[in-house]
């Protein structure tokens, strides 16, 4: 499901740099004005896109799931939803051997056809795009941090999304900067755009607008999602916010190193800089920035050899730099929130170092974040998602790509960031077998709604005599499913147990006149799991 992650780095560097402005703007000074319009603001609201309407999910339609969607447009849905899981079916998500004794006999249904339909509630959050560009501007030129890197480069080293929701919730997702995509505004006479890793996108384009605007349409075009914000912020942002609070505590258990130099002597002069022994220690802002840039970490053995510590990749760095950013989130929130003068220095941080799209009021948005976020806890109240990749070399050579065993994990994630929450009830984790009368039209229109339906034969297994009406047959625990199902027919269909099915399969049988296929959505009362089994 979700995992914890190092995303408090951009917390630190960004919405929490956004968030301790709001509220050190609230003791408005000339200082703090003056700071404030430092911050670089670009035209992007024409890049951006509005927030979307809040997607209908299963426990907005039962009548006793608590709901925040009503049957009126003015209304708005809440984030979290009730659903079953994401259970997995088999092939034809029921055995063909149930005996006829555990299926039930149907339990009627009232005719809610005229029940006021259920409409989308208004947009319950948005979604902020948070890059961390790889820049060594700043850098003394014998820095050791320099490696690799020449003035002139721009790469995105971090790309996040985090949605901030309604509720005061936060969700974020790490987009791997190896990512292979579709490069936007790079299609040519035939419609094929430029394949590459995602973070060249924001090195194509002179101005940070302008890498902004086409780092943008490339994460929405290749990962079917939008964005309402956008924030930038360079890396040496992250070394003073560390200095700006005394430094972060960190525990080691054995000493750690990167790689040395090929050159070096000295076995602590290593590639980023960074060099350790076991114990606790008070990094500064340059060790954190080494240690969480380090890409050949290695630790000593009791023996005094050294050898290689994980995987020398980017996803096992990121891996490091969870476990850092979550140590360093818990001490530099209270430390900021403590003393006005750190709160001081973050507002000279965000004038050099932080950019924003010109939809972010910094004064008056900083002011609802602070407001919003002042008691957040990082552990129990923002989630961290993480795409599952593999190793791709086709099209683009040593890229990563997602994981096609992993495509229901990547759909749930991608969904958490359209507003669906991971154990949301929605039409695409509803498997429906159709039985009986015209099976394959309604099969085909279902499909069209976005369930995974199919025909399925004439009678469900293990029931011999033919209903004479449409009856939807369901798991007693798969109410959720089978409730929006029947949000969709008109009229709603009676309800029958059927102990072999998984929660999130449903069997509709069509018996007699066919019910109506209506893409909208009506609230309807589904037997409890009682009332089936009586």
């Amino acid at each position: 499901m979700s995992h914890r992650s190092w995303r408090a780095r951009l917390i630190l560097v960004s919405l929490a740099v956004l968030t301790f402005v709001g509220a050190a703007a609230t003791g408005v000074s000339a200082y703090v004005l003056v700071q404030l319009g430092r911050i670089e603001r670009h035209e992007l609201a024409g890049v951006l896109t509005s927030a979307p309407q809040q997607p209908v999910t299963a426990a907005d339609v039962l009548f006793d799931q608590p709901s925040a969607i009503a049957a009126d447009p003015g209304s708005s849905s809440s984030a979290g939803g009730m659903g079953s899981g994401n259970a997995a079916t088999s092939s034809d998500g029921v055995a063909s051997d149930v005996p006829a004794d555990v299926i039930a006999e149907p339990s009627g249904a009232a005719d809610l056809s005229e029940v006021a339909p259920v409409l989308p509630g208004g947009p319950a959050g948005e979604n902020y795009l948070l890059v961390g560009t790889d820049s060594p501007l700043g850098l003394a030129a014998d820095d050791p941090l320099r490696a690799g890197h020449s003035d002139d480069n721009r790469l995105a080293d971090v790309i996040m999304v985090i949605r901030l929701r309604d509720d005061g919730t936060a969700a974020m997702m790490s987009i791997p900067r190896d990512f292979a995509a579709e490069i936007a505004g790079t299609s040519d006479i035939a419609g094929t755009g430029v394949m590459a890793k995602i973070n060249s996108a924001y090195n194509r384009d002179r101005t940070t607008a302008g890498r902004a605007a086409r780092l943008i349409d490339t994460v929405e075009e290749n990962l079917d999602i939008t964005l309402q914000h956008f924030v930038e912020v360079d890396f040496q942002a992250f070394l003073r916010v560390v200095d700006a609070i005394g430094g972060v505590t960190m525990t080691f258990d054995r000493p750690l190193r990167d790689q040395p130099k090929e050159d070096a002597t000295d076995p602590t002069d290593s590639r980023s800089g960074f060099f350790t022994s076991a114990g606790t220690h008070l990094l500064d802002g340059r060790q954190a920035l080494a240690y969480v840039r380090s890409r050949h970490l290695e630790e000593q053995l009791p023996d005094g050899t050294w050898q290689q510590h994980g995987a020398w990749n980017d996803l096992a760095r990121a891996d490091r730099q969870r476990e850092f950013m979550r140590t360093a989130a818990a001490q530099v929130a209270p430390a900021l929130g403590a003393n006005p003068i750190n709160l001081l220095a973050v507002l000279d941080i965000a004038a050099d170092h932080l950019s924003t799209s010109d939809t972010l009021s910094i004064t008056n948005d900083g002011r609802r974040l602070a407001d919003r976020f002042a008691g957040i806890d990082v552990g129990a109240d923002i989630e961290d998602y993480k795409l599952k990749v593999v190793d791709v070399h086709d099209p683009v050579r040593w890229s990563l790509g997602l994981d096609p065993q992993r495509a229901e994990h990547n759909q749930r994630v991608l969904d958490v960031f359209r507003g669906i929450g991971w154990d949301d009830i929605v039409e695409a984790r509803v498997r429906v077998q159709v039985t009986g009368t015209q099976r394959h039209r309604i099969a085909s229109e279902l499909s069209e709604l976005g369930f995974l339906a199919e025909a399925a034969g004439t009678l469900p297994p293990g029931v011999e005599t033919p209903p004479q009406g449409t009856v939807i047959y369901l798991d007693p625990g798969g109410r959720l499913p089978a409730g929006l199902l029947a949000s969709h027919l008109v009229p709603v269909p009676e309800f029958a147990r059927h102990d072999d099915l998984e929660t999130t399969t449903v069997i509709l049988h069509v018996g007699g006149v066919p019910p109506r296929i209506d893409p909208g959505y009506r609230r309807v009362d589904v037997p409890t799991a009682a009332a089936l089994a009586s």
